[in-house]
């Protein structure tokens, strides 16, 4: 806290009393993290070796926001600094303003308004902090004595917590706690399985994760019949959260709606035109109790706000930082953390083992090469899938090796693509129908 407290005190004496009238603020915002992290890893079943040994990081780091006197903006990342004086702060005021830039409509600091009740602290992470980690350790050694017996595995447990500190020169003083606790684990970089959230993973979610990682690496030494023309193509959870990652992200940022560099202008926004299928919905949700995409509120000192970007196939509004919001003439919108706090929902979802015991003919895909490479703004895909589960009536029976083409704004807009869930997964299993070919 000794952080923000210094840049509280800093900016408040030179918007009111600076030593150097070219050096008066007229706004500001500060964005400080306190946290403090526990982690270990297994590497090439080794725990704790030289490249993944238990660790513990404790920081304070932030990023401000400066609007000058004169109209121009700063903005900068701090970190604490035990030699940090009254002479070093004067020369950083300096410094950020010879690094100011004109933005009027950055310039903007909103006024505090009413913060919602949101879940983001779990005190059993809390309690890893102050030396209760055997539960880390147990977890690690608990893999290692039930891994497939020829398997090469890899994987970090990591659990996290802090104190998140936002102030503005409007009034607003937040300060409030979060923790985040993240396990993963691989075999022979063929499947793996993880766990992503704001609390402690319960013992039959672990359980239940690694008896379906053990029964996919199990399938993959047996060969399946080669994939055909009716093949129903289904993306496992966590490739269904890079697509979104990929393809939505992006185009849904409303600076590059602004700019005209994303899929989507602004009149389709304003026209609310249909891009999805009636039946998908598209939300930023921070207010959900616990998930790693919740927050009280956004850097800038907006409240969290549940946001639907498409709804019932019709898009609706990008998300909007300050900036982009006082172009777009609009509020503020809930931001993403990533593809993380993007919910992906159809009126139609069924839990995956109803799906998968209706497929007769598909594949699973787990992992893609080339992603990153592939064109977001157009969302087109040529992807090779190595390493995929064939499932033949109902059943995962063996891997085999694919191709993937096509377009995944068009899966979306297509009445044939399906959502199953499962319990374990924050995002959904995606059916797709999509050019598909043996490699």
């Amino acid at each position: 806290m000794k952080l923000v407290a210094q840049l509280e005190d800093l900016f408040y004496q030179f918007q009111h009393a600076p030593e150097h009238e070219h050096l008066r603020l007229s706004a500001w915002r500060i964005l400080v993290h306190e946290s403090e992290a526990v982690s270990l890893g297994i590497k090439d079943n080794f725990p704790g070796s030289v490249y993944t040994p238990p660790s513990y990081r404790q920081g304070e780091s932030g990023d401000i926001f400066l609007v000058w006197a004169d109209g121009t903006c700063s903005q900068a990342m701090v970190q604490m600094n035990p030699q940090q004086g009254s002479g070093f702060w004067q020369q950083e005021m300096e410094q950020w303003k010879q690094a100011s830039y004109i933005d009027p409509d950055a310039a903007h600091i909103p006024a505090p308004k009413p913060l919602p009740l949101v879940a983001v602290e779990d005190r059993a992470v809390k309690n890893i902090m102050e030396g209760n980690d055997a539960v880390l350790f147990d977890l690690a050694q608990e893999w290692l004595k039930e891994k497939p017996e020829n398997a090469k595995m890899q994987g970090s447990i990591q659990a996290a917590w802090g104190y998140r500190h936002v102030r503005t020169s409007t009034g607003l003083a937040v300060t409030y706690q979060q923790s985040q606790f993240a396990s993963w684990f691989s075999f022979d970089s063929l499947v793996g399985g993880g766990f992503a959230k704001r609390r402690l993973s319960r013992p039959e979610e672990q359980r239940e994760l690694w008896l379906r990682t053990v029964d996919y690496y199990a399938k993959m030494a047996e060969e399946a019949p080669a994939v055909g023309p009716e093949t129903q193509v289904v993306f496992a959870p966590s490739m269904t959260e890079e697509l979104l990652g990929q393809f939505v992200l992006p185009n849904f940022s409303g600076d590059r709606v602004l700019e005209g560099q994303g899929t989507f202008s602004q009149e389709n926004f304003r026209e609310h035109k249909e891009v999805f299928h009636p039946q998908f919905s598209l939300l930023i949700d921070p207010l959900r109790p616990l998930e790693l995409g919740s927050y009280l509120v956004t850097p800038e000192g907006v409240p969290a706000i549940q946001t639907a970007l498409v709804l019932d196939g019709k898009l609706q509004t990008p998300f909007l930082r300050v900036k982009d919001a006082v172009r777009w003439g609009e509020n503020p919108t809930a931001l993403p953390q990533g593809s993380a706090g993007l919910y992906l929902q159809h009126t139609a979802e069924v839990p995956w083992h109803t799906a998968l015991e209706a497929i007769d003919d598909g594949v699973l895909i787990l992992s893609v090469l080339g992603l990153h490479t592939q064109d977001s703004v157009a969302g087109s895909y040529s992807l090779s899938a190595p390493h995929s589960l064939r499932i033949l009536k109902g059943q995962i029976v063996g891997r085999t090796d694919v191709k993937l083409t096509g377009n995944f704004f068009a899966d979306l807009a297509a009445p044939s693509t399906r959502i199953a869930r499962s319990n374990l997964s924050l995002h959904p299993y995606l059916l797709v129908r999509t050019g598909l070919q043996t490699l």
